[in-house]
């Protein structure tokens, strides 16, 4: 009796034993199943540095909607490219005035003919205004014009000198404003003051005949600048031009002028 109890105790005691080695050999690999798997290095460094680089907020990320935001026009408006020009120019000049020397007397400028002055103009434009649909661009500009012709004189003792050359030159210079319409922007209006020198000069064989004189004067000049293409234009100029002071030698007080023009 006390064998058969004995057994049946030891049964127990072994199923209990079983189940509890099976119990902890099924939890131990749950937990090795459960263990994430061990990382190179390389990997826990991009980890790390995926878990410190979150972007954090702040005040500037936050919407403004309807805020009013200021900007600097400085940086941009030194970033614009200004417009860069040259051309070239035409007119009819006729000389005037007198020019009295003591060794020679008299010259008289009107009795020349009129004469063929080609001239260069240079300047630089800021970029293109809007203004209520009308373009307005400043700037300065530069112009010098140059024209000679063969002239006979006679000397006050009756001498005739038939090889003399007379020089004219003008350099004047200026701010300049154009005027366009949106709608018509191949077409511009031009105004020009500006402030120059005349200089007549007359060469020749003969000493006497020898003389330069020269006189600042004032101008205005209107214009219509016609823009064939972005770069190109041709322009034509009307002038009035006044003598500083009392001169012997005059200026034409009104001129017209044709020119074209190449733009960059």
């Amino acid at each position: 009796m006390i064998t058969t109890r004995f057994a049946s105790s030891l049964c127990v005691s072994l199923v209990l034993a079983s189940a509890t080695g099976w119990a902890k050999t099924s939890s131990s690999k749950t937990k090795l199943a459960e263990a994430p798997a061990p990382q190179s290095v390389r990997e826990a460094a991009l980890a790390e540095t995926k878990a410190s680089g979150v972007a954090s907020k702040s005040a500037t990320d936050a919407t403004t909607t309807g805020m009013l935001v200021l900007k600097d026009p400085k940086p941009e408006i030194m970033g614009r490219s200004w417009q860069y020009f040259a051309g070239f120019t035409a007119q009819q000049f006729q000389p005037k005035g007198t020019v009295t020397t003591d060794t020679a007397g008299t010259f008289d400028l009107s009795k020349n003919d009129q004469t063929f002055m080609p001239g260069l103009t240079i300047g630089v434009m800021t970029p293109e205004w809007n203004a209520a649909s009308v373009l307005i661009s400043g700037g300065l500009r530069v112009d010098g014009s140059i024209a000679t012709q063969n002239t006979s004189v006679t000397l006050s003792g009756g001498t005739v000198v038939d090889d003399a050359r007379l020089n004219t030159t003008m350099f004047s210079g200026g701010p300049t404003l154009s005027l366009r319409h949106a709608k018509l922007s191949w077409l511009g209006l031009t105004f020009s003051p500006q402030w120059g020198n005349l200089n007549y000069t007359q060469s020749s064989s003969n000493d006497f005949a020898h003389f330069s004189k020269q006189a600042s004067y004032t101008a205005m000049n209107y214009g219509l600048d016609f823009r064939l293409t972005k770069k190109w234009s041709v322009f034509t100029e009307w002038s009035q031009r006044e003598l500083s002071g009392q001169q012997e030698i005059a200026l034409e007080k009104d001129s017209f002028e044709l020119g074209t023009k190449v733009s960059w």
